[in-house]
């Protein structure tokens, strides 16, 4: 995901260069992107036609307060704190540049109406993203607030559970005990968490999911029990197979990484290394390669190929979109700053294409959208209206 946000990097001297700002080194750089491809060339002689920047500069001067904007400073590759609004600018900068590869669909010649939109988000509630928070049930049934502080959880039967940055650590104590103790990882909406099992099968739990597990594996098949969304890297053994289960779905796999996503009315598996068989109420079964998914609903089971990158964004904090339905990213979003989302009047019906920080914060992400769906934002204490 290094370079997941080069276009922003594009995006930022073409600014300087409408603000007269841009430095002999960076005017090489941007000579040498221009010169890489003709429709970089094309599309930048578009961006400077006088009315697109004279837009351009009302809209940046309609919104350059810091004051009126969350204090969220976003990054992108150029290693610079940047200002929310100039974010969202170069997000559109990027789209218009690009063809969508940041975000698709923007129209420069709605900027005075977004002027409006701006007006709006100014006035929102700071409501932040998600953040490594999870309450850990216990064996004994004893429930453990986590977040990213550091410490050392103890259970019954003496194994050492290590807290740190916002992950867990399971290490087996001294015991000869086969009885199977099982803890409970559960994660609210915005927040998501980590764990080390104690087999060395590392788990990213996703917002408003759960995780059911032996504090220590016994003798036979390691197993252990899924809600909402989860990405396993699975410490390879072939003698005790790994298994989730997820509702009526059962993944089982001997050492691969993949991810699995039951939100919604379906289970997603997806294949990223390795192999896996999915299996449906224990009895039809199918393997998967690297690159697959399983979509197993009421309607039945379908295989196909995977957009992976898509699917384990959110692992590496990005929200990734690609031709994606209005609905299903407000309901991502829903659950990642924990509101809810209300439709007043029609819902945009354009896909959408784009990737977005995960840290950016709510003000910064509605706008984007905005940008991409015409669609307008206000919000009312924890709930979004969709306009």
């Amino acid at each position: 995901m290094e370079n997941k946000f080069n276009d922003l990097r594009y995006a930022d001297l073409i600014w300087k260069k409408i603000k007269n700002e841009i430095s002999n080194e960076e005017q090489a750089e941007l000579t040498a992107w221009l010169q890489a491809d003709v429709q970089h060339q094309e599309a930048y002689e578009q961006l400077m036609a006088r009315e697109n920047v004279r837009a351009a500069m009302e809209f940046q001067e309609s919104i350059d307060t810091q004051a009126d904007w969350e204090s969220v400073l976003a990054r992108a590759d150029t290693g610079r704190a940047m200002r929310p609004y100039r974010k969202v600018l170069l997000a559109g900068l990027a789209a218009a540049v690009l063809g969508g590869v940041v975000l698709v669909g923007y129209n420069w010649s709605r900027i005075t109406e977004e002027k409006k939109i701006t007006a709006e988000v100014k006035k929102l509630p700071v409501i932040r993203p998600a953040s490594n928070t999870a309450t850990l049930t216990l064996g004994n049934g004893k429930e453990v607030k986590l977040g990213s502080q550091l410490g050392v959880i103890q259970e019954t039967d003496g194994t050492d559970i290590n807290q740190q940055n916002g992950a867990l650590q399971y290490h087996k104590g001294a015991t000869n005990s086969e009885e199977l103790i099982y803890n409970l990882l559960t994660t609210p909406k915005a927040g998501q968490y980590q764990l080390t099992l104690e087999d060395g099968t590392r788990v990213w739990l996703n917002a408003a999911s759960s995780l059911r597990f032996p504090v220590h594996f016994g003798k036979g098949e390691r197993e252990v029990e899924l809600t909402g969304e989860g990405y396993f890297d699975v410490a390879q053994d072939p003698s005790k197979p790994f298994k989730v289960k997820v509702r009526e779905v059962e993944v089982q796999v001997l050492g691969t990484g993949f991810n699995i996503g039951a939100y919604e009315n379906e289970v997603k598996t997806t294949l990223v290394s390795g192999a896996v068989k999915v299996a449906l109420n224990g009895n039809h079964s199918w393997r998967l390669k690297p690159g697959q998914e399983a979509r197993v609903s009421n309607t039945g089971v379908n295989i196909g190929k995977a957009d992976v990158e898509k699917i384990t964004a959110w692992k590496d904090g990005v929200f990734f979109f690609r031709d994606d339905d209005f609905r299903d990213i407000m309901n991502e979003v829903a659950r990642w700053y924990d509101v809810s989302i209300r439709y007043e009047g029609n819902v945009p019906v354009k896909r959408i294409t784009g990737n977005i920080s995960r840290q950016a914060g709510l003000p910064q992400v509605l706008e984007m959208l905005s940008f991409v769906s015409g669609a307008r934002f206000k919000i009312n204490g924890r709930v979004i209206d969709v306009m």
